[in-house]
């Protein structure tokens, strides 16, 4: 009977430990599993993750319109991004000029416009790229994004080329870029104003017609949401204008385009970043909010100058839009049955 009453009493450990350990794995919480651009933070350190927010090239992109606002880093970005409105990695925008020379000569009147830039500033660093040397620096710095490289390399219509290098630029080392036909009248370190030092993360003007960005002078930190919703939006664009004529990309010529400023320039620029600015700001932004303002404003990280400052002599000097910082000459070398200046 003592036997028995052991063997009973093992038996009766054993069933309670068993209730006890089931009872406790059902009350822990499930496991996290993290996936691709997820982020398990503190509210403080969220927007360290935007780096690692990046789409790999084997994965569709999602279309601007769904893209959700950059500083959440569960929505993968089309480029990383280092500099939003809520996450700023560099202090200020680099000292630098860029621009771009054409296969032929730069003349007097372009050169002229060039010392332009370095007599107003002359701690200015300055880079002149080639058709030779832009290729290269494409190819240096979007290895790993096939799909920009790819398209970039593959336009045969230079203005169309010329239009993308400035943002794929501007996206990675970012700075000034200025057209050659541009002269600059006022030191660059006073465009911005003293109150939005600390907040501006791009600089654009209105061209003369004072609801458009111009896109000859632009300038900015390195790696913007702002610049890679341009990249974005111009890809999308080239694209479509291919498929529309079923051909590729590489196959695209002036025939073919109904509007290059639409298409590449300078209201692609316009609508890629209004559009942006209203998705991370979540109220509606447009041309209304930008035309015909008479004073440098600050939308969110965007700064927004008057068409004074870099369509002066377009507007015909107004006297209440601010300063005169640049003149742009209109040369529009691209202008032509080729889209613009091509090897001989």
């Amino acid at each position: 009977m003592g036997r028995f009453h052991y063997l009973l009493g093992l038996l009766l450990l054993f069933i309670c430990s068993f209730l006890w350990i089931a009872s406790s794995l059902a009350r822990q919480p499930p496991s996290i599993v993290l996936t691709h651009g997820s982020c398990v933070c503190s509210e403080d350190n969220v927007t360290a993750a935007s780096d690692a927010a990046i789409i790999p090239s084997n994965r569709p992109e999602p279309p601007i319109k769904d893209m959700k606002p950059i500083s959440n880093p569960k929505i993968p970005s089309y480029l990383p991004i280092a500099n939003s409105h809520d996450h700023h990695t560099q202090s200020s925008i680099p000292f630098k000029l860029w621009q771009k020379a054409g296969s032929q000569k730069i003349n007097d009147a372009r050169q002229k416009d060039i010392h332009s830039w370095l007599d107003v500033n002359p701690r200015l660093r300055h880079e002149i790229l080639t058709d030779d040397s832009a290729d290269e620096y494409v190819r240096q710095h979007f290895a790993e994004y096939p799909d920009v490289l790819n398209h970039y390399l593959s336009l045969p219509v230079p203005i169309l080329k010329a239009d993308l290098l400035r943002q794929l630029i501007l996206y990675i080392d970012g700075g000034i870029w200025s057209d050659l036909d541009v002269t600059c009248h006022r030191p660059i370190s006073t465009w911005i104003p003293e109150q939005y030092q600390n907040k501006t993360n791009i600089v654009v003007g209105l061209e003369f017609d004072g609801f458009q960005f111009a896109s000859w002078t632009i300038m900015t930190k390195p790696k913007t949401s702002h610049i890679v919703a341009v990249i974005k939006y111009v890809m999308d664009k080239l694209k479509a204008t291919a498929a529309q004529h079923h051909v590729t990309t590489a196959e695209l010529n002036m025939t073919m385009i109904n509007d290059v400023v639409e298409l590449t320039g300078p209201q692609a620029m316009t609508v890629a970043i209004l559009q942006n600015l209203q998705k991370e700001m979540g109220i509606p932004v447009g041309r209304a909010n930008i035309t015909n303002i008479k004073e440098p404003t600050l939308f969110q990280d965007v700064l927004v100058l008057p068409n004074a400052a870099f369509a002066s002599r377009q507007g015909g000097y107004p006297e209440d839009r601010g300063p005169y910082l640049v003149e742009h000459h209109y040369a529009g070398s691209w202008k032509n049955a080729n889209g613009g200046e091509t090897k001989s």
